[in-house]
């Protein structure tokens, strides 16, 4: 079943998306399954550059029963961007200390997860990501899928840590918003901007 909804680089959609992000000058990850050479997809994300290259990332620790319907990746990615090195991570990467430590000896300055976690999950799993801008001196993005509509509830409140562990940002449950941090003079400065739907 998830070959099915497993997406290739070549793809027009795909394509659609990094023309967009040529155009605009922007750098884009967007979360998908992901086609390969091998029996089983990757859970992971495009990285679309905006000099209108794709690269993939691919989960590296599947959670659950993942591993039934993925092919684990084997690689860190990387994007430089405005002076920063960001490292990629998808939801179990980052409970796996390894995952992050490794970006660290790399001399990544952020550190960016996307996640999916409900209430029961936000209480137990967030806790790590202010240890790990900590122990590591990085700047921690998590982005938690708000208003899902499947069996299981996500909460949002994404949020970013600065590099002491505090909060910087953070969005209120699955308010239509952006957390955004900035470094400045001083350090990183965050900010959560609210975001109108129209329909």
């Amino acid at each position: 079943m998830s070959e099915n909804c497993a997406f290739s680089p070549s793809d027009d959609s795909v394509a659609a998306i990094s023309n967009l992000a040529k155009h605009h000058q922007m750098q884009i990850v967007v979360g998908s399954a992901i086609q390969n050479q091998q029996s089983k997809p990757y859970l992971g994300a495009f990285v679309f550059s905006d000099h209108g290259t794709v690269d993939i990332y691919a989960k590296m620790h599947l959670g659950g029963n993942e591993s039934d319907y993925f092919t684990a990746g084997t690689t860190h990615k990387y994007i430089e961007t405005h002076g920063e090195t960001i490292g990629l991570s998808i939801c179990a990467d980052s409970s796996k200390s390894s995952h992050p430590a490794a970006y660290a000896t790399a001399g990544v300055s952020v550190y960016a997860a996307s996640v999916f976690l409900n209430n029961e999950w936000y209480a137990t799993d967030t806790p790590r990501f202010p240890r790990i801008a900590v122990e590591h001196g990085m700047l921690v993005v998590m982005a938690n899928q708000a208003a899902s509509r499947s069996t299981l509830a996500s909460v949002g409140n994404s949020t970013i840590w600065g590099p002491d562990g505090a909060v910087l940002a953070r969005v209120a449950g699955d308010e239509p918003a952006l957390v955004v941090a900035s470094r400045t003079t001083s350090g990183w400065r965050g900010l959560m901007v609210p975001i109108t739907i129209t329909k």
